[in-house]
């Protein structure tokens, strides 16, 4: 496979990343097991790069191992594609992401890389939880969203329906579709957002079988004609045959006929802007920079000087690390000098190229506009901004938000006593690569320290670092508490005036910390934690800010309350003064007054200890929901609604998290595996009186 994706990218890719106007930058997001996977392979087998035989049962970018085992999707993956459409060939980088809850951060990384997004929804199930948890990082994101109503076959094979009450079924769908959109959206963007087959951003179809409704089968059949009317008409039309196919077992004639791949890659093309427009709208949302935004970089310029985002990193036993980047603009040479704006570390690339599945295709080039792999450079981490040596400043992408964060901690021992020495670096560098991901060590019991966003999510990883040469003992899954003030702070000083003096002030975490003004010193992403100065007096680049940076962590580490990491918390400094050079009293000079500050400051927000919950969304047959509803008593949680939709009921629910460990095991065993589920992050109550704290 990888003589012919080389052979793909050099012959045909080459010729169109120059060209912005035909290049597409799409992720393709579901709820779990809704058919993701499944529909890609068929975009990829579209450009020759997979049998159309094989393709929606190879599960082509699900190639790990472990993927492959458990049936799941546990990473982002991209590949590029050509597609044509009206004569004309368009460039699309793709990205495969997970769908379960927690590997959400893949999500949404690969948000901030594409401008566009194919949102598949299983219509029996219609919009699961995971569903809305994605689209609404793709609103936030300001990503174009087509929907692929997928799995229709369910509703002609299992529901026996004809093509009304199959039309029906589909419009309810995309009416909650759209109604979830107006929910994260102004009136002004969902006018032109919400999906249609009139504006061409609908499909449906079945991914397993590989056919697909889009706007170009129905005016075939109208002859140009797209009034409404003439649409609905055409649509039940289509329908009717889509009915009479299965009865008389003719799919492969559909696949013929209408070939999902097409239908798709059409409402991609069509509806996701290139990235020159969408870069317009897009970097004011998530670009911080205190001199304004530069021209080239709004109009994704290859002339103008190169700036790259930062969306994945992974460990390589050859390269070192590989990092997934968007060029947003100027072109990414291999080996040219490269410098970190976190780091300020300027470095060379070794390899620079397309990703294509689990091959890296190595280039001389990549201009803006596209997604490439850069191998080589030391102290990369997800979301930083990489521009060329000399550049000046124009500031750095805004931190990603995520939806989950870590909730559940294990103890992990070395399977050999002997290693206990080399592994501990090995597991930090890894947790670096994972936003959801954080690695620890007490440093009163020495015990090694790994929490995740879940059960899964913990036994992945451990997998993943046998690979590296890790071997690991997992001990019994506690769960991750945390403290949070419930109001701001006020300002408090300490220090020497003679030596050091310092005033901060605690203040929860807003949701724009450009409403907060000031420099970033620090940043602890996934708890929403941060250090800023608005002193104007703190140098950034001295030697003494690392003194500033252990203060803040040690803060945010132990809490006040119970000696729990601090959530939601910024620290801006807001006086500094009479700073000592002598690195050997750094510590009581900068650090020690700086904690004494931030903490009171911290117990005047009146500070409370979390636990966190999880909110389920189950969807069973009518004789399994009072088995359900026995189960979720038994583990404390609190059922918020049943309801009937379509021929399944759904359960929302809400459950701590210390009482969801082997819920998906149990949940399987006693529905016989006929429920499905999905779950997203339920916030934080106060322990003791389950007060929901946002």
């Amino acid at each position: 496979m990888s003589y012919l994706y080389k052979k793909f990218v050099n012959e045909r890719v080459v010729k169109l990343v120059n060209d912005i106007e035909r290049i597409r930058l799409c992720t393709v997001i579901a709820h779990i097991d809704h058919g993701k996977t499944t529909l890609t392979d068929s975009l990829i087998a579209a450009s020759g790069l997979l049998s159309k035989e094989v393709a929606a049962t190879a599960r082509l970018l699900d190639y790990d191992m472990i993927e492959q085992e458990r049936g799941i999707t546990i990473k982002a993956s991209s590949i590029s594609l050509i597609h044509e459409m009206n004569g004309v060939e368009h460039l699309l980088h793709l990205i495969d992401t997970p769908g379960h809850i927690d590997f959400s951060s893949h999500v949404t990384r690969g948000l901030r890389l594409t401008d566009g997004a194919l949102i598949v929804v299983d219509v029996i199930e219609g919009i699961m939880v995971q569903t809305e948890t994605v689209t609404r990082q793709a609103m936030q994101e300001l990503v174009t969203p087509v929907l692929f109503v997928n799995k229709v076959d369910r509703l002609v094979k299992e529901r026996r329906l004809d093509a009304k009450p199959i039309a029906q079924e589909i419009n309810k769908t995309v009416r909650e579709f759209n109604a979830m959109l107006g929910k994260y959206l102004d009136d002004d963007i969902l006018e032109r957002w919400e999906v249609s087959f009139k504006k061409g951003s609908l499909c449906i179809g079945s991914a397993l079988d590989k056919w697909g409704i889009g706007i170009e089968t129905l005016l075939r059949r109208t002859e140009g004609d797209n009034s409404p009317q003439s649409l609905a008409n055409a649509f039940l039309e289509t329908l009717d045959e889509v009915v009479e196919a299965y009865a008389k077992e003719q799919v492969k004639e559909l696949q013929v006929r209408y070939p999902v791949a097409e239908v798709a890659l059409n409402a991609l093309v069509r509806t996701t802007p290139n990235p020159s427009i969408a870069q317009h709208y897009r970097i004011p949302n998530f670009w911080r920079s205190n001199n304004g935004i530069p021209e080239e970089l709004l109009e994704c310029a290859p002339e103008g000087c190169l700036v790259i985002s930062v969306g994945d990193v992974q460990p390589d036993r050859h390269a070192g690390t590989v990092a997934s980047v968007r060029v947003f603009s100027g072109v990414l040479h291999r080996g040219k000098p490269l410098k970190n704006t976190r780091t300020g570390e300027v470095g060379k690339s070794l390899q620079i190229g397309l990703f294509m599945s689990k091959t890296r295709v190595a280039l001389q080039e990549v201009p803006a506009g596209n997604l490439a792999f850069i191998t080589g450079l030391k102290d990369i981490m997800i979301g930083d901004t990489i521009v060329s040596k000399g550049s000046p400043d124009i500031g750095e992408m805004r931190g990603l938000s995520y939806p989950t964060e870590p909730v559940v901690t294990y103890t992990v021992n070395p399977k050999r006593l002997s290693d206990l020495g080399k592994i501990e670096e090995i597991i930090e560098e890894y947790a670096k690569t994972d936003p959801a991901l954080e690695f620890d060590i007490n440093e009163e019991t020495g015990e090694l320290l790994l929490s995740g966003a879940g059960e899964l999510h913990i036994e992945i990883s451990i997998q993943k670092l046998q690979r590296l040469g890790v071997e690991l003992v997992l001990g019994k899954p506690m769960v991750l508490l945390k403290e949070q003030m419930r109001k701001d702070g006020v300002s408090c000083s300490a220090g020497d005036a003679g030596s050091s003096e310092f005033t901060v002030r605690a203040v929860l975490t807003p949701k724009s910390l450009d409403s907060l003004g000031g420099t970033i010193i620090d940043s602890q992403r996934p708890s929403s934690c941060y250090l800023i100065d608005k002193s104007g007096t703190v140098d950034i680049n001295s030697e003494d800010i690392e003194w500033f940076r252990e203060a803040f962590k040690t803060v945010i580490r132990c809490g006040p309350v119970a000696g729990e990491r601090i959530r939601r918390l910024t620290v801006i400094i807001e006086h500094a003064r009479g700073i000592s050079e002598s690195p050997e009293t750094s510590w009581n000079d900068i650090t020690q007054p700086l904690v004494s500050a931030m903490r009171e400051s911290i117990l005047s927000g009146d500070p409370v200890l979390l636990e966190p919950w999880t909110r389920l969304e189950i969807s069973t047959p009518e004789e399994y929901v009072g088995t359900l509803s026995a189960i979720l008593a038994r583990r404390k949680g609190d059922i918020l609604e049943v309801v009937s939709e379509r021929s399944l009921y759904r359960i929302e629910a809400e459950i701590p998290v210390r009482e969801s460990f082997g819920l998906a095991n149990e949940i399987r065993t006693e529905t016989s595996g006929w429920a499905t589920w999905g779950a997203k992050s339920g916030g934080y109550r106060v322990v003791g009186t389950g007060e929901i704290i946002e």
